[in-house]
């Protein structure tokens, strides 16, 4: 009966661990003083970029992304200037998405003991199982956003957050909570040493 607890728990915490997320890639230029930023503006009247392959998304993605930056960017203190060339560092985004499958094969736990109990299942479970496994495939979308910060001055990339999820019904229905969510983990590290990296 421990076996077969242990091997239930261990296949969950694998099933839980598969869908949770990994943390935003953060990648910045030591160089910048970023103590210095006080104003940001956006790259352009429209920064968004979709990677290529992507597949076409909604026309409200853009609008959405610039409005969560703005409201995490002002709670840290920023302010927006209309010019990007008057302010401090300008963002973009880059937003992509791919089909992606999953194969787990995980032990089958119950089948070995059901032909010690007196041939109890062995009509409907073919009797002489040694351990076989069960194989699960799972097709999903995996939406990838990248959060870029020029410095305006020196008209180089400053700084670079990207995080990836796999995209649920749950988002779609749901976008702006979800954009939030993917907003706020990115930019949770800017500047740097506003947390622990």
């Amino acid at each position: 009966m421990n076996r077969i607890l242990l091997v239930l728990i261990s296949t969950i915490a694998v099933a839980v661990a598969g869908c949770s997320s990994n943390p935003p890639v953060i990648d910045y230029d030591r160089s910048v003083d970023f103590s210095g930023y006080k104003t940001y503006a956006f790259i352009s009247d429209h920064p968004m970029i979709r990677a290529e392959g992507s597949p076409p998304g909604s026309p409200l993605l853009e609008g959405r992304l610039m409005r969560l930056a703005e409201d995490n960017l002002n709670a840290k203190g920023f302010i927006l200037v209309a010019d990007s060339e008057a302010a401090d560092f300008a963002v973009g985004f880059t937003v992509g998405a791919r089909d992606k499958i999953k194969v787990n094969s995980y032990p089958e736990p119950y089948r070995p003991y059901y032909g010690g109990w007196g041939g109890w299942g062995a009509p409907y479970y073919g009797g002489g199982y040694g351990g076989g496994s069960n194989v699960d495939v799972q097709q999903y979308v995996e939406g990838t956003l990248a959060l870029d910060i020029y410095d305006v001055s020196e008209h180089k990339p400053a700084w670079h957050g990207v995080a990836t999820k796999r995209i649920t019904d749950s988002m779609r229905r749901k976008p702006d909570e979800s954009l939030k969510e993917f907003v706020d983990e990115i930019l949770a590290g800017f500047p740097p040493g506003s947390m622990a990296q």
